[in-house]
């Protein structure tokens, strides 16, 4: 007989994994689906995320909120989800890499991809901090440090932009023509920042640090942090195979308590809004948590 579960969870990130929490902790019985590939994953050390002066690792953090939600009825753990059905009961049919279950609710937690730029070893230039996708997580990081923004339109000036706050030796580097905005470029222009079109196979990293050719030029002097500003991938395939739907950015929209445009299956963190931030992603699921367990028949008292 297949298992009916109270609330099936994609994604075993930050908000995945508080989710769980909070409904194990709510006496609800909880699958957690994932493939194992959290953006979290990848973090060198938050310094952002409360609780931790010192700062945490994106694994270790990770590891803590698994191990939490275990403590407190241990939630079932699954690898990836490749299909969702609504069935004719209301339940929804989850189909796994290796078996099937139903639940009555779903939480996505899918997260984004970050899209990279075309530079070899980009594992090891994240992993050493050199390479870095978010200015808000740790700019302050990068204090005064020579930092390009690898990017070809607003949104990388505006990212630019940001930064400035924390050095005065930023760069703008297009892959090869841009498509930055008049105003952005004046602004650029009044913060003494240079967009430079450098050749994207000129990209590489030398001494632990980057280094890129102009296009018609010479070597530019290397560059002691980078951001890519390129945009991310919203996982939402799943969202958008059963009528969820998304804004213009593939972000998924949802209502004050995190439900999407289908009943019963709601939404938490990165996959939801452009503020890639651990600490809202853990709000949001906080807030999704709560709303599935209340619409959901009431746990009978233990006696």
């Amino acid at each position: 007989m297949t298992a009916i579960f109270d609330c099936a969870v994609i994604g075993a990130g930050p908000a995945g994994l508080t989710a769980s929490l909070y409904l194990t902790r709510f006496r609800r019985s909880v699958i957690v689906a994932d493939e194992g590939r959290s953006r979290a994953s990848w973090i060198p050390r938050s310094h952002n995320f409360p609780g931790f002066p010192q700062g945490v690792n994106g694994k270790e953090l990770l590891a803590r909120l698994k191990r939490q939600a275990e403590e407190f009825g241990c939630p079932e753990w699954a690898g990836g989800v490749q299909t969702l059905q609504r069935s004719e009961d209301g339940l929804w049919a989850v189909t796994l890499s290796d078996r099937q279950v139903r639940a009555r609710t779903i939480l996505l937690a899918t997260g984004v991809v970050d899209r990279r730029p075309p530079l070899r070893d980009c594992d090891d230039a994240i992993k050493s901090a050199l390479l870095r996708f978010c200015p808000i997580c740790d700019g302050f990081e990068a204090m005064s440090e020579r930092i390009a923004v690898i990017g070809n339109d607003d949104h990388a000036a505006r990212e630019t932009l940001f930064l400035r706050s924390y050095s005065a030796n930023m760069s703008l580097l297009s892959l090869g023509a841009h498509h930055i905005s008049h105003d952005f470029c004046e602004r650029l222009t009044a913060s003494r920042v240079p967009i430079i079109a450098v050749r994207p196979d000129s990209l590489a990293i030398a001494g632990g640090k980057l280094v890129a050719i102009p296009l018609g030029g010479e070597g530019l002097e290397p560059f002691e942090v980078i951001y890519a500003a390129l945009g991310v991938e919203p996982q939402n395939q799943l969202a958008q195979s059963i009528g969820a739907g998304a804004d213009d950015s593939g972000c998924l929209a949802v209502d004050s308590h995190q439900q999407t445009r289908v009943p019963g299956v709601y939404a938490a963190g990165d996959v939801v809004r452009g503020l890639h931030q651990i600490s809202v992603a853990i709000g949001e699921a906080a807030i999704a948590a709560t709303a599935i367990h209340n619409s959901l028949p009431p746990v009978p008292a233990q006696a």
